[in-house]
């Protein structure tokens, strides 16, 4: 389950609209080891998200994936990176937002001490759909570190930094975002009254903390929080998000 504070991406109080989420993530993957350190990994996935007051953004989608991991050296204290890329459809209930996914994805980690890891890594995201106002890019970077409290408690602090195109919802007329906005679409997902969705590019920092508890052999609940603002001078705007999940692994 996810909640998030503005979904409509606004920086008006007026124009803020939040909602919350049912959200799956199914993942059928294997590995083939290729050297002793390096291993190759794929896998398949269907994903979805059901919203409870914004049903234009519900979402569906299928996707692949392949990534090679290498590992400088043996045991759990090895440093390692990763190269990942994840190919996908996703499928709105509002369909002209509907479009394929593309995730180039790098990772690397590094153990501090038997409880002590950071990681960081670097993601470019291509979303490419038939309506071009809903095409996006974005460049993503972040950092974390991961604390093994106990064997079955884990606790992560990050930092993300996003760079690319948004797209922020507001009832018109709002002259200082056209300026500057690369689009413009009369839209009504968010009901009454009708509001315009500007495609900009902004520049988002982000702060983040969960927690996962292994309940037992194949099951644990995860914890999220992230706080996030984004800006395009004159335009700020924050989001608030909460995720509970319950994640079951063979």
């Amino acid at each position: 389950m996810v909640y998030n504070s503005n979904l409509s991406n606004s920086d008006r109080s007026a124009d803020v609209r939040d909602d919350w989420a049912w959200n799956s993530h199914i993942n059928a993957g294997n590995a083939v080891q290729l050297t002793r350190d390096l291993r190759l990994n794929f896998g398949a996935d269907f994903r979805g998200e059901l919203w409870d007051r914004f049903g234009a953004f519900n979402t569906i989608g299928p996707g692949a994936s392949a990534g090679l991991r290498y590992r400088f050296g043996l045991g759990r204290q090895a440093p390692w990176v990763l190269v990942e890329d994840r190919f996908g459809y996703d499928r709105f209930q509002d369909t002209p937002q509907s479009g394929y996914d593309n995730v180039l994805n790098f990772q690397a980690g590094i153990a501090l001490s038997d409880r002590i890891a950071l990681e960081g890594g670097y993601a470019f995201e291509s979303f490419v759909s038939p309506n071009d106002f809903y095409d996006r890019q974005v460049h993503r970077g972040n950092a974390s570190i991961v604390f093994d409290v106990t064997s079955s408690l884990q606790v992560t602090a990050g930092y993300i930094y996003r760079e690319g195109d948004v797209i922020s919802y507001a009832v018109p007329p709002r002259p200082d975002i056209a300026r500057f906005s690369i689009e413009r679409e009369d839209q009504d997902e968010f009901g009454q009254p009708l509001r315009t969705a500007y495609k900009l590019l902004g520049r988002t920092h982000a702060l983040s903390f969960s927690v996962a508890y292994q309940l037992m052999k194949y099951a644990s609940v995860q914890l999220g929080y992230e706080y996030a603002i984004t800006m395009h001078d004159p335009l700020q705007y924050e989001n608030h998000v909460v995720e509970a999940n319950i994640a079951v692994a063979y």
